[in-house]
């Protein structure tokens, strides 16, 4: 459970810092749009460009990293868990790489989705 909250707040964390390069490139782009041909300027633009895709870059491990948190408050795909606290780590280390070792440690605690049956006369 702990790692579910880990991996929910570093996804959150991580959007809210998002939201600010995206507000930042919004104010870079502007500045570079106004700037007459060949100034200085277009170089506002370009690093509006640049951080506008550094904020889409870093926005999928956040997600990535809020859908593996629900998985692990609700003890199912063990496995998107643990992608979630690995994408974590790209947003928030600290968070992250605690969130590795809850998920690591609590393995057995998750539901398998497809449960293989048991062979005959192993039955005890």
């Amino acid at each position: 459970m702990v790692a579910g909250i880990l991996n929910i707040a570093s996804g959150v964390l991580g959007l809210i810092s998002c939201l600010c390069v995206f507000i930042l490139a919004i104010v870079f782009i502007i500045v570079g749009l106004d700037a007459p041909v060949g100034s200085d300027y277009e170089f506002f633009s370009l690093m509006g460009f640049i951080f506008l895709a550094t904020g889409l870059i870093i926005f999928i491990p956040c997600i990535i990293s809020i859908i593996g948190g629900v998985f692990a408050l609700k003890r199912k795909r063990w496995g998107w868990s643990l992608a979630g606290s690995i994408c974590s780590t790209i947003v928030g280390s600290f968070l992250g790489i605690a969130a590795i070792i809850f998920i690591v440690m609590a393995k057995s605690e998750f539901t398998r989705i497809n449960p293989q049956p048991e062979p005959p006369g192993t039955k005890s």
